[in-house]
């Protein structure tokens, strides 16, 4: 329930994000999109530095023991402000000598707070996790997500530029922490605890195994657009960040599957009911299953969906589409992977392991951007998410142990092939290929499940009649 209350969220707050990411393209063109795509990536390099690792940190030591949450949460959120403030002043003053276009160093300082405020955000969502309470901070997003986008859509659509996105994003992710606290004082309850100012550097150096992690897994996610900012045009920014936008807007379900499971890997063992094996398995079937059908519409369908999205503008930005359709799938295993290591005890070799992949992606980038532009760009994260998938894996299957590789991966996979067959037939109508691969999708993965793992179908659809509302039984006359 915590996966769905998270994943039905996330839908819908991804979807109001990609209808003003869509209409943000339509408005502004290659070169205004490139410059919001540049603000986003450049406070979000600021924000690394300011996490520190703390939600990761929070989120597993209250997992731990639940009780650690007051002298935690505030302390977090202080130690947060206190870096932040210096950190954005420090780093607009360096941003006004480099040379950066008007537009971008404005849309830089309006998103600036609402990217704060995500952070702030981040550590309400780390306690509820750690609560296995889901669903108060999926609709604080939701809420979000939703108020940004309808801002931002009516302020393109009356004329005004790039610099009101900024700002509508901003007033979006304060509203998010307004309505988080709101709900949890009425769900689990405000952690009650006093300001330790002496003890933040010792809160500081448990968090670091976590900061590193985080710093590498940021890095990975904006080098490429980054150094694609430093090596071709503006207008190319633009076209990736379109191709990006689409890419990462599947990543709302290992989102919710973290959220939903992060907590389980930290107090689950060999022993326990249910195994962490078991557990681990399903979360990666789960991951596979809701992701291939996503990665083989991007992969299949990259043309057609760019020009629904963004308008026949953006048909450039089809090619880095279509070669990061693959790294959808690997992304779910990823993200629940590093979560499984970092929440068993392994943050530093974790950390370790990211930050030579984000070695490899800056090669990979310095390597291809100059030979092939936005597409190089799209074929350096795939080299890496595949490398990296394989590396990880190994590690995890070293942690917890047998898990049954037919019964997690061949749905999926035999359903994928048979809706990318199915989408390349259908690809000049897409209502009919994405309907059509759908279905052939579904149809395929429960045939294909109900031979080799029947335990998983039964277990599924146990669960769904559970949840469905029950029939009142009839009164005997009297």
């Amino acid at each position: 329930m915590n996966t769905a209350y998270r994943t039905a969220g996330e839908i819908t707050g991804r979807f109001a994000s990609l209808l003003l990411f869509a209409q943000a393209g339509r408005s502004l063109g290659e070169n205004g999109l490139g410059a919001f795509v540049f603000a986003v990536v450049f406070t979000g390099i600021v924000m690394i530095p300011v996490n520190l690792g703390l939600d990761r940190y929070t989120l597993r030591s209250i997992a731990e023991e639940r009780s650690r949450a007051g002298g935690l949460f505030f302390n977090v959120l202080a130690l947060k402000l206190a870096v932040g403030v210096p950190m954005f002043g420090l780093s607009f003053v360096g941003l006004h000598f480099t040379g950066t276009s008007a537009a971008a160093q404005e849309t830089c300082w309006v998103i600036a707070p609402g990217v704060f405020c995500d952070s702030l955000a981040r550590t309400l969502l780390a306690v509820f996790a750690a609560n296995e309470r889901n669903g108060p901070p999926a609709a604080a997003d939701l809420i979000n997500r939703l108020l940004s986008a309808a801002l931002g859509i009516a302020a393109l659509r009356v004329g005004f530029g790039v610099v009101s996105v900024g700002v509508t994003y901003s007033i979006g992710s304060a509203s998010a922490v307004i309505i988080g606290f709101v709900l949890m004082r009425r769900t689990i309850g405000i952690p009650t605890g006093t300001l330790h100012l002496r003890g933040w550097p010792a809160l500081a150096s448990r968090s670091l195994p976590f900061f590193v992690q985080d710093l590498f897994t940021t890095l990975l996610s904006i080098l490429d657009t980054f150094i694609l900012s430093e090596l071709a045009t503006q207008t190319d920014v633009g076209r990736y960040g379109a191709a990006y936008r689409l890419f990462e807007s599947t990543y709302f379900i290992p989102g919710a599957l973290v959220g939903a499971f992060s907590a389980m890997y930290t107090y689950l063992g060999p022993d326990s009911t249910p195994p962490l094996n078991s557990v681990y398995q399903r979360s990666i079937k789960l991951a596979v299953t809701l992701m291939m059908p996503l990665g083989v519409a991007l992969m299949v369908l990259p043309g057609p969906i760019c020009r629904l999205v963004y308008g026949s503008a953006f048909d450039s930005a089809a090619p880095a589409l279509r070669i990061l359709g693959p790294a959808v799938v690997l992304l779910g295993v990823i993200t629940l992977t590093i979560s499984l290591l970092v929440s068993r005890g392994e943050p530093g070799r974790t950390a370790s392991l990211s930050g030579i992949m984000v070695a490899v992606n800056v090669a990979l980038n310095l390597l291809l951007i100059p030979l092939f532009t936005v597409t190089g760009a799209a074929a350096a994260m795939l080299a890496t998410e595949v490398i990296f998938t394989v590396w990880i894996g190994h590690r995890a299957l070293r942690m917890v142990g047998h898990v049954e590789w037919a019964s997690m991966l061949a749905g999926a996979l035999a359903a994928g092939v048979g809706m990318a067959a199915v989408a390349a037939l259908l690809h000049t109508n897409l209502a009919a290929a994405l309907v059509a691969s759908t279905l052939t999708y579904l149809v395929v993965l429960v045939a294909v499940d109900w031979l080799i793992s029947p335990r998983d179908v039964v277990f599924v659809a146990g669960m769904v009649r559970r949840r469905l509302p029950s029939r009142s039984a009839p009164r005997a006359p009297s």
